[in-house]
């Protein structure tokens, strides 16, 4: 059996993860630094939607957001966590750009992060194997650090 731990797997699995760490870092520091927002009067039809999304103050959120998951990937803090918050943002972008306005370059965007982030999804996805549980009782934060194993 393959363990994701071991040569060259664990090398491969490194760098997608520095890969979407600089991906997500570069997205959201374009905006914490510059202060850049791209025209969305040239984005077709997710143009107004992401323009609402700025209006309210969602958009700078998800960037300020982008940067701290990126780090997080890129220093390996809370890997698992990261990928799971990362998975909804790219839910969002690969919806918008493979159905809502799939020109070539959103449709390429749109395929990368589903397979990097399900990729790397899979990569850490034996730290997922309790949210697997048919039936579940309550289990408060501080007693499940107590049962912890490691």
């Amino acid at each position: 059996m393959i363990k994701a731990n071991e040569s060259p797997w664990k090398y491969l699995v490194m760098w997608l993860r520095y890969y979407y760490a600089f991906h997500y870092l570069k997205s959201g520091l374009y905006f914490v630094i510059f202060n850049y927002v791209p025209d969305f009067s040239k984005a077709g039809p997710v143009g107004p939607y992401l323009t609402e999304m700025h209006n309210v103050g969602f958009y700078p959120f998800v960037k300020y957001l982008e940067v701290v998951l990126g780090a997080m990937l890129l220093f390996n803090w809370f890997v698992p966590l990261a990928l799971i918050v990362m998975a909804g943002i790219t839910v969002q972008i690969s919806y918008l750009n493979l159905f809502v306005s799939p020109h070539p370059r959103q449709a390429f965007t749109g395929t990368q992060e589903l397979l990097i982030n399900g990729s790397l999804l899979l990569a850490y996805g034996g730290y997922y194997v309790d949210y697997l549980r048919k039936k579940a009782e309550p289990l408060f934060l501080w007693e499940g650090f107590k049962n912890r194993k490691g």
